[in-house]
């Protein structure tokens, strides 16, 4: 990756792209991202909030409609966003699912993205038992694993910037990480310098 991070003009630390989270499911993107936006200033916004706003909740649309309408409107739903000069100072949270949409996955090659890093250890206690979220059913331990393998290479492909959310880490760990991360790669193109980083950043 090499995403484009121009820095501000006025050298204050409000990106012009959104940043973009990705990972698997129940990895915390959207608690990460709501923490970024209360304590860093960040816009906060979730592809999964919006298409529910909209569209109603996601396990109904799956049953209604199947996989592929959700993640045509999932598709269009980030496309809107990201196209969309209000959310250029947003912390962007997106499914965990949605990087495998080709379309989706050739625009966040030219995005900055954040890759939130989670071991089965941390997320099972999360899902175990979740009825919720229909790509886990019927069998969700299983299912979270077998999908994060077929996810996971891809997630490493687009990662700008990978933080660690492995052995249960404080968001405010996580969150400083990325924070530290975000402005060495604005500091670093205010100097003229590269940012192609994919940083792996850890405990």
């Amino acid at each position: 990756m090499n995403a484009q991070f121009p820095a501000p003009a006025d050298g204050t630390a409000v990106p012009q792209r959104p940043v973009v989270l990705i990972g698997p499911m129940a990895a915390g993107k959207s608690f990460l991202a709501l923490h970024m936006s209360k304590f860093y200033g960040y816009d906060f916004v979730d592809a999964d909030q919006v298409i529910v706003s909209r569209y109603g909740v996601i396990s109904g649309i799956f049953a209604e409609h199947g996989e592929k309408y959700f993640r045509d409107l999932e598709a269009d739903t980030i496309a809107e966003i990201l196209r969309d000069p209000d959310h250029a100072n947003a912390i962007f949270s997106v499914g965990g699912g949605a990087p495998m949409t080709p379309s989706t996955r050739e625009l966040l090659r030219h995005e900055l993205v954040a890759y939130l890093e989670v071991d089965a250890e941390t997320v099972l206690p999360r899902i175990s038992g979740n009825r919720t979220r229909p790509m886990l059913q019927p069998d969700p331990e299983r299912r979270w694993q077998e999908l994060y393998e077929c996810r996971r290479a891809c997630y490493e492909e687009l990662a700008d910037i990978t933080l660690d959310g492995t052995r249960n880490r404080p968001v405010a760990e996580i969150g400083a990480d990325l924070e530290a991360e975000l402005v060495r790669l604005r500091s670093a193109r205010a100097a003229g310098g590269t940012t192609d980083s994919t940083q792996e950043v850890q405990a």
